[in-house]
């Protein structure tokens, strides 16, 4: 349930400062792919051009290799939008991942005992990012929770918290001094201190609640997923307050943590790593 009010370089912004090695024209298209986000899925070229910052002339040859490959699509209007061939790579990506191998089940076997909206989501630490990487939906869900490849900061959800309270406490710490903590809604915290205090408490139950929080109505409790000790993600249940009492949601806490205890104890190795 975490979708931060902030953009971030991943959501489409080109990033600043100076860049790795590598052949340009591959950076450029690169960059021409990364203008488009959530907030921007449409351009007309000279808008592209500028979200790129690539110039106008490159951005045309690239978009025009790019739609041919079907990495972006062109409308009647002449904008472009992203092409199915990226649906199709990045439904491969999420498929392989350790944290697919490892949720996979938990969320299949979640959606069916609970009918409530599940999601799953992967945290990357170079940018603290969360990214949700996989969502089983109920009939009835929400459509205010956060769809599937939605990409946002780390925050002060039940996912955010329950990833966090996988890592050591000063190191936490450091972390949520650097969150930005936006009054999402009433219930929203918003001082590190008292984030901290909610993070003792989820290391002590091994699961995160938040009620009304992050968006107004809705409830869920989510678990971190570990690997080699270190928090890769979390699965979180979620729904709408009614149907989300407190003591369901700790029983679903308790639940999920049940699941993916049972999952890494029999969990396959997972794809071989490149190298």
């Amino acid at each position: 349930m975490n979708d931060s009010p902030g953009s971030l370089p991943c959501d489409g912004t080109p990033a600043s400062g100076p860049r790795r090695r590598g052949v340009r024209s591959v950076d450029r298209a690169l960059d021409v792919l990364s203008a488009f986000s959530a907030a921007h899925p449409r351009f007309q070229l000279s808008e592209l051009a500028e979200a790129a910052g690539v110039p106008k002339t490159s951005t045309h040859r690239i978009a025009v290799t790019l739609v041919e490959r079907g990495f972006l699509r062109q409308e009647a209007d002449g904008s472009y939008v992203l092409g199915n061939r990226l649906l199709e790579l990045g439904s491969l990506v999420s498929a392989t991942t350790e944290l697919a191998h490892l949720t996979q089940g938990v969320a299949e076997e979640l959606i069916r005992s609970t009918g409530e909206t599940v999601l799953v989501a992967e945290i990357d630490w170079r940018d603290r990012s969360l990214l949700i990487t996989g969502k089983r939906e109920a009939p009835h869900s929400p459509e205010s929770l956060s769809p599937l490849g939605r990409r946002s900061a780390l925050a002060n959800g039940c996912i955010s918290r329950a990833i966090l309270s996988g890592l050591p406490p000063e190191e936490s710490k450091e972390i949520v001094s650097t969150l930005p903590l936006a009054q999402r809604t009433p219930a929203s915290i918003t001082d590190p201190v008292a984030l901290q205090r909610e993070l003792d408490t989820c290391r002590r139950y091994g699961y995160a609640i938040e009620v009304g929080e992050f968006i107004a109505g809705i409830a869920g409790v989510a678990v971190p997923v570990m690997l080699a000790g270190r928090p890769v993600g979390a699965v979180a249940v979620c729904g709408r307050i009614a149907r989300m009492p407190r003591r369901r949601l700790e029983a679903l806490g308790t639940y999920i943590k049940h699941l993916l205890g049972r999952a890494a104890a029999v969990q396959p190795p997972g794809p071989p790593r490149a190298g």
